[in-house]
């Protein structure tokens, strides 16, 4: 952004803005991941622990569907897209976060289902995305938008680390197939939005998206609510079950407490400094480079450092290192998803500037590839490569490079599909890294 900023000239006042943002970032992101350690993950593995002793399967299923729909009726970023689309689809912003969450709520109990019958997550992968590709078939560009957009905002700073642990919980008592096991349930519960918002938008007809601009409120108020709808349903559901079940030890308990409260502050700092240090700086920036001939050079940039602020990638990657006992190692993780990011932003940024360049003409055959190399690799690549799908989609790209990008197109609507790209391009990245793994152990 310094860099940027000698070619695009913005206000000081804006710039300080963003540079004090900065260090929120890094102290809110600090905060939060010390939180996620002490009770999300915590919280998460003793619900796998508690689902995976379950004697009979409909009661993980519907169990699955319980937490996943609370989950993302809690996302504040579902409601605020909910709030965008509804005239679009001619329903209540309630009612379509109740859809989108229904659609999370049943993929986390087909991808429990999935973890105790031991069913390989490419076969589950093959079935969910050939109904996402035969529903994309029928339904309009801008249902393609709403669908793969909501996908992105069920997948928040919160709702990612805890299905990751949820998964973990359930494997880990899962014996030898407990590491083929541990990922994937991110990535098949980012495909319960796809398929709730297209078979929702498949009454919409042609109509073009019409975004409303949000009512400005302060940075801090928008942090503190968006926290707060994110943990306190977390908190409340675990609370009545360990009252019931879990019953945990007294320091433990006070450990998790504690845990909650960091991540709670954490996400505050980090929400707010996003929401008031970037955004704006972001759109200016667009609007400044939007006839640059270095466009797509400076998006690719963009997407390969942004990602790596995104507090659900680095829980990921540093999960994936404990589970495998180092083998894939945390920074190959990051490499991958970096240059996945970079690519999808710089793939947003030529679809915006070029005319006729559907969304589909990338994404079909993105997911599709990525579907047969899933047939070629270890399945612990193909579950981590679904889960990165959800995890680089978080409020940094959701802020500041949509933000970007709207201000490269001129307006809200435009600039909206690279949510859809970010979901796809990290999946693809991550299968390639799997095949060369692959090839290196041969």
């Amino acid at each position: 952004m310094l860099i940027l900023n000698f070619f695009v000239g913005v206000g000081s006042s804006l710039f300080i803005n963003f540079l004090l943002g900065s260090l929120g970032v890094i102290l809110g992101l600090s905060i939060f991941l010390s939180g996620i350690d002490l009770s999300i993950s915590k919280i998460g593995t003793m619900m796998g622990d508690f689902l995976a002793r379950f004697n009979k399967i409909f009661k993980v299923v519907l169990f699955g569907i319980f937490i996943g729909f609370v989950i993302s009726m809690a996302e504040p970023d579902l409601l605020i897209l909910a709030s965008q689309v509804t005239y679009t689809v001619g329903l209540s912003p309630w009612i379509i976060v109740a859809i989108i969450s229904l659609g999370v709520g049943i993929m986390i109990s087909i991808g429990l289902y999935r973890i105790f019958k031991e069913i390989k997550i490419s076969k589950i992968m093959w079935i969910l995305y050939i109904t996402i590709f035969a529903l994309m078939f029928i339904a309009s560009e801008t249902g393609h938008a709403i669908a793969f957009d909501a996908s992105g905002a069920t997948t928040g700073a919160m709702t990612t680390p805890f299905i990751i642990a949820l998964g973990l919980g359930v494997a880990n008592l899962k014996g030898d197939y407990s590491e083929d096991n541990s990922f994937g349930l991110v990535g098949i519960a980012s495909t319960g939005p796809i398929i709730a918002g297209l078979l929702m938008s498949l009454s919409v007809g042609d109509n073009l998206l019409e975004m409303e601009a949000s009512a400005h409120t302060s940075a801090i108020a928008t942090g503190f609510k968006n926290a707060t709808f994110a943990i306190v349903p977390i908190a409340l559901v675990f609370f009545i079950i360990n009252a019931k079940y879990f019953k945990t030890a007294k320091d433990e308990f006070t450990e998790i407490l504690l845990g909650l409260f960091y991540t709670y502050i954490g996400l505050i700092i980090f929400l707010s400094s996003v929401e008031g240090g970037f955004m704006e700086l972001a759109r200016i920036l667009g609007e400044g480079l939007r006839d640059s001939k270095f466009l797509p050079l400076v998006a690719f940039i963009m997407g390969l450092v942004v990602v790596l602020a995104e507090p659900a990638v680095a829980v990921l990657a540093e999960q994936v290192e404990d589970v495998t006992g180092g083998s894939i190692a945390r920074k190959s993780i990051l490499k991958a998803l970096s240059i996945g990011v970079a690519t999808a932003v710089m793939l947003a940024i030529i679809r915006i500037k070029s005319e006729n360049f559907a969304l589909w003409m990338v994404i079909v055959p993105g997911f599709l590839i990525s579907l047969l190399i899933s047939l070629k690799i270890p399945q612990i690549f193909v579950g981590i490569a679904f889960d990165s799908g959800g995890v680089a989609s978080g409020p940094m790209t959701a802020t500041f490079i949509l933000a970007f990008c709207q201000g490269v197109a001129g307006n809200v609507a435009d600039g909206f599909g690279v949510i859809a790209f970010v979901a796809m391009m990290p999946v693809l990245t991550i299968m390639i890294l799997g095949y060369l793994y692959k090839k290196g152990a041969n």
